[in-house]
């Protein structure tokens, strides 16, 4: 018996066409390029400068009160003078602003000095002034004017009498029941219009005929 024959298998040969050669070229190509993309944006790169933005202009610290002119530095000023009113024999009589300390012969300067009729003798020109007060400054002969003197704590403790129309508003205030208020009242009272007898006291107000008859032995005019 003879043996068969078998065919032999055929073998198939693939041929990539022109377009799919192309195709597989395009996608290689792209992936390789995004390879590279990729490659080079995790790379790090130069450091970036950033402007540095201009200082801005720097505004004017606000004025302090000392130099504003403000309430508080008004006060200040207020507390370190003293303002008097220097009357009788002075050359230019009237108010005068003076440093706080100062004395009475500072305030008989500032009103221009004593004139010739003076009798500086009997004030004391070394006490120091009160704010507000009046200085009065005698002729010869004239009712010594009463004033604070050292070591007395009211003008009627000396056992002189106050003269309503020369005591400065310092000495009024130590009479019982008269404060810096009336002594002030009866300053201005008296510039006006010079008290007459002691009983023109109730003219001024605040001062009644109680308060009178309580001053009465203890002041004059």
């Amino acid at each position: 018996m003879l043996p068969v024959p078998h065919p032999e298998p055929t073998r198939v040969r693939w041929r990539p066409s022109v377009r799919s050669a192309l195709a597989g070229a395009v996608a290689l190509a792209l992936v390789a390029g995004a390879v590279v993309v990729r490659s080079v944006a995790t790379q790090p790169g130069p450091p970036v400068t950033l402007p540095v933005p201009a200082p801005l202009a720097s505004s004017p610290a606000p004025a302090s009160d000392a130099t504003s002119g403000g309430a508080p530095g008004a006060t200040a000023t207020a507390a370190q003078e003293v303002v008097v009113d220097v009357a009788g024999e002075v050359v230019r009589p009237g108010v005068v602003r003076l440093p706080a300390g100062s004395r009475v012969v500072d305030a008989i300067e500032a009103a221009g000095g004593a004139t010739g009729g003076a009798d500086l003798a009997r004030l004391n020109l070394a006490r120091v002034l009160v704010d507000a007060e009046q200085v009065l400054v005698p002729r010869p002969g004239d009712p010594l004017p009463a004033g604070p003197t050292s070591g007395s704590s009211s003008a009627s403790s000396a056992g002189a009498l106050v003269d309503l129309n020369l005591a400065d508003a310092a000495t009024l205030d130590t009479l019982p029941g008269i404060g810096p208020v009336l002594a002030g009242r009866i300053v201005e009272h008296r510039t006006q219009r010079p008290f007459g007898s002691v009983d023109e006291l109730v003219d001024v107000p605040g001062i009644g005929t109680a308060l009178l008859e309580q001053l009465r032995d203890l002041v004059r005019v």
